[in-house]
């Protein structure tokens, strides 16, 4: 027998926090938590604002500048070429969705990113926690700026899900940076004043690769 929504919801909530809990039910909604399936859970539903705050405090409580300079092992006076950038956004691929009454999406895991730039190379710092579960990643990248082939923003596809089996395609943009044999994605949703800092880039790019 075909596993009901109600069932896949009561089986995706166990060992999780009171906290991620209340994620999951944002993103998937109530009908899966109706005739008690879910009772001892934490009750009351979010709101977007209340769920980008919780985004926001947790995302605060990393203290990913410092994070990023320690994993790259360098002082920030050594990495002072041009201010470092952070773009932060949803990321969607594996993860909840959700649209908002104005359109916009968000999704239950988020990606925080910082450029840091030396006199010769450019460092990408890359950090992504989940709301709903303990998952994380990060990754650290180095490039000579004589290998940076180009620097754009582009509009990608991703495939986010629901509960039980729904699937939604989400229009994210992203910030690309393009060596040779690889391709760096960022999100970077509502960053503001996004072009003007890729401008910047593109222009030390320049002068570096004269």
């Amino acid at each position: 027998m075909a596993q009901t929504n109600a069932q896949w919801l009561q089986d995706y909530c166990r060992n999780k926090s009171a906290e991620q809990v209340k994620v999951i039910r944002y993103f998937c909604g109530e009908e899966g938590c109706l005739g008690g399936l879910l009772e001892g859970c934490l009750g009351g539903g979010l709101t977007d604002p209340e769920y980008r705050k919780m985004v926001n405090k947790k995302r605060d409580s990393l203290d990913l500048r410092a994070r990023a300079l320690s994993k790259i092992g360098l002082d920030e006076d050594e990495v002072n070429e041009i201010p470092p950038v952070m773009f932060e956004g949803y990321q969607f691929a594996n993860a909840f969705a959700r649209q908002c009454p104005d359109g916009r999406w968000l999704s239950s895991a988020y990606q925080v990113s910082w450029i840091f730039f030396s006199s010769t190379q450019i460092y990408v710092y890359r950090y992504t926690f989940h709301m709903d579960n303990d998952n994380k990643s990060e990754s650290t990248d180095e490039y000579f700026y004589r290998d940076l082939t180009s620097l754009s923003t582009s509009s990608e596809t991703e495939v986010a899900h629901g509960a039980g089996n729904k699937r939604f395609e989400v229009e994210s943009n992203k910030f690309k940076l393009v060596v040779p044999g690889d391709t760096i994605l960022v999100s970077m949703d509502g960053v503001p004043d996004s072009e003007d800092i890729i401008q910047a880039m593109k222009q030390k790019m320049r002068e570096k690769k004269r």
